[in-house]
């Protein structure tokens, strides 16, 4: 009997979290439109409720925010390639107090989100809609997905149903010679295009770097002989969390 009833709990529990998550999904945070993180705001009004509920958990970026809050200075000046919805580089520049700080976002519908977000905490936004790719020109950007899951196609995936828009994309020396200003730190997040970077094109005066790595679309391997390549440079792993590193140097 205890058995029993112990089943019965457990599963009305089970039931009664499942009410709860399919409830929230359908009609709490579809109402939502403006959500407020580390005392910033951002419009979520056109991103997908999957997206608004990670924001709302507090695990978004937490790595990346971490990192940035530990190894960034007030002096540092960053170029940061995968801006999404802004997150990142308003904390560097509301919080941190950097001046210097460029992004760039390859998705369009992204970087409108970017630019509104950055009004939104009155902050005039130094921002350009590109990919970083192998080499200069267009390339094409899956779009089908939520931001954090688009990624630069090279198999002609818009031919087999996905879709993708057209995008301006330039080599890790072009994005930073449209910076405009000396660079000495990369936030690099970009969902496997990594591996596209060239990086012998890294400055000698870059010398910190934060960057998601993604074994799932790039494979473990290819993770690896990044994290060697930029020990190779004479970079030291200050810190690794699951798959976000910050790489120093002198």
């Amino acid at each position: 009997m205890q058995t029993q009833n112990l089943f019965q709990k457990t599963l009305a529990y089970h039931l009664f979290q499942e009410f709860q998550t399919l409830y929230r999904f359908k009609y709490v945070l579809p109402k939502i439109n403006e959500i407020t993180l580390d005392g910033l705001r951002f419009d979520v009004s056109d991103l997908s409720t999957k997206i608004r509920n990670r924001l709302l958990s507090g695990a978004y970026e937490a790595h990346e925010k971490k990192m940035c809050f530990d190894f960034l200075t007030q002096g540092d000046s960053v170029v940061e390639i995968g801006a999404a919805i802004g997150f990142i580089g308003l904390l560097c520049q509301k919080k941190l107090g950097l001046r210097n700080y460029t992004s760039f976002e390859a998705n369009p519908r992204t970087f409108q989100i970017l630019k509104r977000n950055y009004e939104l905490n009155g902050v005039e936004p130094r921002v350009w809609n590109m990919a970083l790719a192998h080499a200069d020109g267009f390339v094409d950007l899956d779009v089908g997905t939520d931001f954090w899951e688009n990624s630069i196609c090279y198999n002609n995936d818009s031919q087999n149903g996905v879709k993708t828009v057209r995008v301006p994309a330039g080599t890790l020396q072009t994005l930073l010679q449209v910076a405009g200003h000396k660079v000495n730190v990369l936030i690099i997040d970009i969902e496997g295009a990594e591996q596209f970077i060239d990086l012998g094109q890294i400055p000698a005066e870059i010398s910190k770097i934060i960057i998601e790595l993604h074994p799932k679309v790039i494979g473990q391997e290819t993770v690896y002989n990044i994290v060697a390549s930029f020990i190779g440079l004479g970079f030291r792993v200050a810190r690794e969390e699951e798959d976000t590193f910050i790489f120093l140097r002198k």
